[in-house]
């Protein structure tokens, strides 16, 4: 046998179009009887996503989407609105000093505490000296003149926005008026066409090859006229000195010497830059300082649930992203108006140790289900339903295992479901509710029951033969958590060579039965079906272990 270390593993959920993915991508809608999958990555996605509100990573100023789209989704607080550093990236703020060290006119521009930045250097500037009529007049209170500085100050910011925004227009401006040109050189082909087809009048201009060639409409024209704006679009970027592109005509010798002392943009200098302009930087003391973008918050919504005349809600943000947090007075931790994460409903199932043997393709494996929900949860585990299709094939490619530490694996060999047909279920088990972390701080941290930690699958594989079927067994259970026992024969696939294992992993399709009703699993608000006392009212949910 293979003695291996604990598992690098993974339990991951099937949800209602058979997609896999870890329980902390995985929704449940309210009183549904299946999962469903947060995924964006999938195809066909198993959710709705709709922007709800918008907010600025720097200064936290929140709207709703349609304010967002009115503002192009850009910061606009106050007047002028947040802007980046366009070297590092980082908050820039205003700064309002003297131009020189000799000098006594005060200019207001942005600034980078980080790198040092200054929009001295692309221009973008204006004047303060209305400040220093409030700072030189003796004639006036210190009070008074403190508020008319306050009123002063927005005004002046104002003005560095728009001596911004006339910077970003004068880079604009050939490309808006080749945009313009051409949208009116078609708009004026689609005049002549239309007038074209008035005039056309019976076979008299059909048959006139000379006429029809003037009056009609002409493909080797349109080549031409299309040629030219292709020239002119080209005219915008010149290449300049190694490969960067340059704003105005080619340089001269000087030019060219100057340019050697000055530093040139990176490639994501530029690339950022062009998010603002249709031309490149030349240097960087072209670089404009960037506006910071909206960031959205989203709804979404189960497509089954939609598909069956139900809202679906899994998550509804609220309008203002600091709600939640503890610099507030209240709400505490509630952070969206409506969350419904599998990962505080559903049980949590995770792979806790494994172990296989390649000659005969037996494998045991141990698993842990916890109950993360204030309710006792009555449930037992089962073999998949072999009537249907536990998983598509293309789903068992990359597969997302850990969202947050981004760790995928490249490919998975799925077990029959044929070999798992034959399995019983596991007993019953009663998970109490979960228990308060917090209200055990202090204390000695509780240890796993000794049978789960001596567990080894060697001894298992050596009362198992080839007449023997799958089991899965309960090896101990304590509170809110159980500890559940898979044995397998004749599940990996062997190497050709017959001695080692295969490279890919392998996944086995298992189903966890949960009771609704009779005090089971209240927190999924699930109604128990009309059946006789006696009938248990089960929802299947199926995993992938």
């Amino acid at each position: 046998a293979d003695t291996k270390a604990p598992p690098k593993g993974a339990v991951l959920y099937i949800d209602h179009a058979r997609h896999l993915s870890p329980l902390t991508l995985t929704y449940h809608a309210t009183a549904s009887r299946q999962l469903t999958s947060g995924r964006s990555d999938i195809i066909p996605p198993s959710t709705s996503v709709e922007v709800e509100t918008a907010y600025c990573p720097r200064c936290l100023t929140f709207c709703d989407a349609a304010s967002a789209s009115t503002s192009l989704g850009v910061c606009q607080k106050d007047t002028g609105g947040c802007k980046d550093c366009p070297l590092c990236f980082s908050p820039v703020s205003i700064s309002i000093d003297r131009q020189s060290s000799d000098d006594t006119h005060l200019i207001c521009h942005y600034i980078c505490g980080h790198c040092s930045w200054s929009s001295k250097d692309c221009g973008v500037t204006v004047s303060a000296d209305k400040l220093l009529e409030y700072s030189n007049n003796d004639n006036m209170d210190e009070d008074v003149a403190e508020k008319q500085r306050m009123t002063v100050i927005p005004v002046i910011t104002k003005e560095l926005e728009n001596c911004f925004q006339q910077k970003v227009s004068e880079r604009n401006q050939k490309g808006d008026a080749l945009f313009q040109s051409i949208g009116e050189m078609w708009a004026k082909r689609e005049q002549d066409e239309e007038r074209r087809k008035r005039m056309m009048i019976g076979s008299t201009i059909i048959n006139d090859d000379k006429k029809k060639e003037k009056s009609a409409w002409s493909l080797g024209a349109l080549e031409d006229s299309l040629a030219e704006k292709k020239r002119d679009l080209e005219s915008l970027y010149l290449v300049a000195e190694k490969g960067v592109y340059a704003t105005e005509s080619s340089p001269s010798g000087d030019d060219k010497i100057q340019a050697k002392n000055q530093l040139l943009p990176t490639s994501q200098q530029v690339a950022a830059q062009m998010s603002l302009t249709v031309t490149a930087p030349r240097y960087q003391k072209d670089l404009l300082p960037l506006p910071v973008h909206y960031r959205t918050r989203v709804s979404r919504r189960c497509r089954a649930e939609q598909s069956a005349g139900r809202t679906g809600i899994l998550v509804k943000p609220k309008l203002n992203p600091l709600e939640g947090d503890t610099s507030l007075r209240a709400g505490h931790g509630q952070w969206f108006k409506k969350d419904s994460s599998a990962i505080h409903v559903v049980p949590r199932v995770q792979l806790c140790k494994y172990g296989t043997d390649p000659t005969s393709g037996k494998v045991a494996v141990l698993l842990k289900a916890k109950n993360p929900t204030l309710n006792m949860i009555r449930l037992r585990f089962s073999g998949p339903n072999s009537s249907e299709e536990v998983v598509n094939s293309k789903e068992l490619e990359n597969i997302l295992i850990d969202p947050f530490m981004e760790t995928t694996i490249d490919k998975a060999d799925l077990c029959s479901s044929d070999s798992l047909s034959s399995i019983d279920p596991s007993k019953w088990i009663e998970l109490d509710s979960a228990e308060d972390l917090l209200l055990d701080i202090g204390k000695r941290q509780q240890e796993d029951p000794e049978v789960v930690s001596s567990w080894d699958f060697a001894p298992l594989f050596d009362t198992l033969d080839n007449d023997s079927l799958p089991k899965l067994t309960i090896v101990a259970s304590r509170g809110d958590t159980s500890w559940v026992e898979l044995v397998v024969p004749n599940t990996v696939v062997v190497g050709s060579d017959g001695e080692k294992a295969p490279r890919n992993y392998f996944a086995v399709p298992l189903s966890m039965q949960i009771e609704v009703g009779n005090g089971s699993w209240e927190a999924s608000l699930i109604k128990r079906r009309d059946l006789p006392e006696e009938e248990q009212d089960l929802v299947q949910l199926d995993f992938v272990v």
